[in-house]
């Protein structure tokens, strides 16, 4: 079964629940939508930040 959940924030592509299965992430700090593409660029934007930071 398919179940359209919500659209990510970032790209707006539908995202479905699978068979009971979220075919997405939510962030746990905004708790907002994203499709798997876009969270992965999200995640390699804030590690590249923080390497900054640090010095590397």
């Amino acid at each position: 079964m398919e179940e359209l959940v919500g659209f990510c924030a970032q790209c707006g592509k539908p995202i479905h629940c699978l068979h009971g299965f979220l075919n997405g992430v939510v962030s746990r700090e905004t708790e907002t939508l994203y499709c798997f593409p876009c969270h992965d660029k999200q995640k390699e934007k804030e590690n590249s930040e923080t390497s900054e930071c640090h010095g590397r």
